[in-house]
């Protein structure tokens, strides 16, 4: 949702601003937009867990963190992304043929450090960052 302008008139109480009603009801629009995309109510905080697939997107929208267990081959694709979103994804690989790879279709996607690990109970953290249209930068690193 775009930001809704409360009129403050000219001066106070001069008559020529939005109406506390008004006013009440375009916060609640904003807030509602903010922190009601999520599942758990709070898409800034809130988790999601991913299921392995070939292809995966991960909804900026709706989480602030995201956790998956592979033992397969994953490309993941960033989706509604704005500039300044900073979301981690957590993978736990389980074993089997597992790797990890980004959607470089429609995304740019730049490794700044690290590496995934395919070994069997590795924790990969990975942060992203957008910081263009669909352009992101991330790192990789695991547990110890």
């Amino acid at each position: 949702m775009a930001r809704i302008a409360i009129g403050v008139g000219s001066a106070p109480n001069d008559g020529t601003g939005s109406t506390l009603r008004d006013s009440m009801v375009s916060i609640n629009s904003m807030t509602a937009d903010i922190y009601g995309q999520s599942g758990t109510g709070d898409s800034l905080r809130g988790s999601t867990a991913l299921t392995a697939a070939a292809d995966v997107d991960v909804d900026f929208d709706t989480a602030a963190v995201f956790t998956m267990t592979s033992s397969i081959t994953v490309d993941l694709n960033f989706t509604n992304a704005s500039i300044g979103d900073v979301k981690d994804i957590i993978v736990t690989d389980s074993g089997g043929t597992s790797a990890l790879t980004f959607d470089t279709g429609s995304n740019t996607v730049t490794t700044i450090s690290g590496t995934y690990s395919a070994s069997s109970g590795a924790v990969n953290f990975i942060q992203v960052v957008c910081t263009a249209a669909n352009t992101f930068f991330l790192s990789i690193s695991q547990s110890v």
